[in-house]
């Protein structure tokens, strides 16, 4: 029984840390010189949501500073002129849960948590209003129209 359960806890554990991680094969940077996506993020600024870029598709929320927790997303990009089924089928072949905002041509991963200080206790993620918040701008975001 020992023995079963020890390998439940590390199959368990080896699937959390592989779940925190980018998307496989996604060696990317996390947008620098993406339009797109840097527009997203002076949008979140605007609004009170500092977000920077930590590696590889991560971005952490900088403003409001969690105390103990970072507040985490993957933004991605897609080339304009994609279609919402291109995007779409895209998506599905990531292993991480993104929502697709078509108009600005963008996907986000559902806010995470990323322990920054142990000895703090983390909150659930649902009674952090920043988590929520940024969904909320991801799901309102419209781009601005380019000028002609």
């Amino acid at each position: 029984m020992y023995s079963t359960r020890s390998g439940l806890l590390a199959a368990a554990a080896c699937c959390g840390l592989a779940a925190t991680g980018a998307p496989a094969g996604d060696d990317k940077p996390p947008g620098g010189d993406d339009a797109a996506i840097k527009a997203f993020v002076d949008h979140l600024g605007k609004n009170g949501v500092g977000l920077k870029a930590d590696g590889r598709n991560w971005w952490v929320v900088t403003d409001p500073k969690g105390d103990g927790y970072e507040v985490i997303v993957s933004l991605r990009a897609f080339p304009a002129g994609a279609t919402e089924k291109e995007m779409e089928d895209t998506l599905r072949t990531i292993n991480l849960a993104y929502t697709l905002n078509v108009p600005s041509r963008l996907a986000m991963s559902h806010p995470g948590l990323r322990v920054s200080d142990p000895s703090k206790p983390v909150p659930k993620l649902d009674k952090i209003p920043v988590a929520a918040k940024l969904e909320k701008l991801f799901k309102d975001y419209r781009p601005a129209e380019p000028k002609k």
